[in-house]
């Protein structure tokens, strides 16, 4: 009798597994596909692509093409094939805004066309780009940080008075906001001389308070992640503002962090001293009406 009960089990263990093979279906991916971008190159002639945003990343499928960002701006790539009639291959390129683009390659001696402005087609075109997360930006997607920006700008509110002042120019950090462990300070500049401001970068550093003349200055300098906008020129008798994103910090009573943003070939200099209490009690974006 046990050893009916065991033949039976184990047929009933075959039938099933046998079952489970039959109704395991493998996954189809094809609704995942990143539909790519056809593209023509050709050895004599360069193809030019201008991007919505800088460009981050590229890889290239095949080492019969060459790709370069063209170095006076940061989303213009130019490619070319190395030969002649070279086998079809493709390349990817991700940009500062968390996109991610996937070109398939063709050779062609005498291509259609030799500029692409994906910036004009995504304009027109209201499909879906897909979007990678950045490891500095953490669970905040490049898309939704620059929307957090943007609102920022546009609620405009002066939140602070903290500004600096001299030689026609004036700077002000309007507002300090913080969302997911990353903080948002919403600076302006109002150009009031007849000379063009140009700025040539904006730092941001944590310092010690001076006391006597013999103190030991200590000094952390800390790295945006990234800006709404790169800061340029901002011309006579007008203004610009932006936002920059850095990770979260906080400081102590004795230290003050100092905002400083330096003119291009200038002397034109401003300098925001703000208080550990103002980082205290900064307000939340998500407060913010999109």
């Amino acid at each position: 009798m046990k050893t009916i009960i065991k033949y039976m089990l184990l047929c009933l263990l075959a039938v099933n597994t046998v079952n489970a093979q039959e109704n395991k279906e493998s996954i189809n991916l094809s609704n995942a596909e990143v539909t790519p971008y056809e593209i023509e190159l050709t050895q004599n002639k360069t193809t030019h692509i201008l991007f919505p945003s800088s460009i981050e990343y590229v890889d290239l499928g095949s080492s019969e093409i060459i790709a370069n960002k063209v170095e006076a701006t940061s989303n213009v790539l130019r490619l070319k094939s190395v030969k002649e009639d070279i086998k079809p291959t493709n390349f990817t390129v991700i940009t500062n805004d968390g996109k991610y683009y996937s070109f398939n390659v063709i050779y062609k001696e005498q291509p259609i066309q030799l500029s692409y402005d994906l910036t004009k087609f995504e304009k027109q075109n209201s499909k879906q780009k897909s979007e990678v997360l950045f490891k500095d930006l953490g669970t905040t997607s490049a898309s939704l940080a620059d929307l957090f920006m943007k609102a920022i700008i546009k609620k405009n509110k002066k939140e602070l008075n903290i500004k600096s002042k001299n030689y026609g120019v004036e700077a002000r950090l309007k507002s300090i906001y913080t969302q997911d462990g990353k903080l948002y300070f919403h600076l302006s500049i109002n150009n009031k001389s007849n000379l063009p401001y140009e700025v040539d970068y904006v730092s941001f550093k944590i310092k010690d308070r001076r006391t006597t003349k013999r103190t030991t200055i200590h000094e952390v300098s800390l790295k945006p992640i990234r800006s709404y906008r790169d800061f340029q020129t901002i011309n006579s008798q007008s203004k610009q503002d932006n936002v920059f994103m850095l990770d979260q910090f906080t400081f102590s009573d004795k230290q003050t962090l100092l905002i400083e943003i330096n003119e291009k070939n200038g002397i034109r200099k401003q300098k925001l001293a703000v208080k550990k209490n103002k980082i205290q009690n900064v307000l939340m974006v998500n407060k913010i009406k999109f």
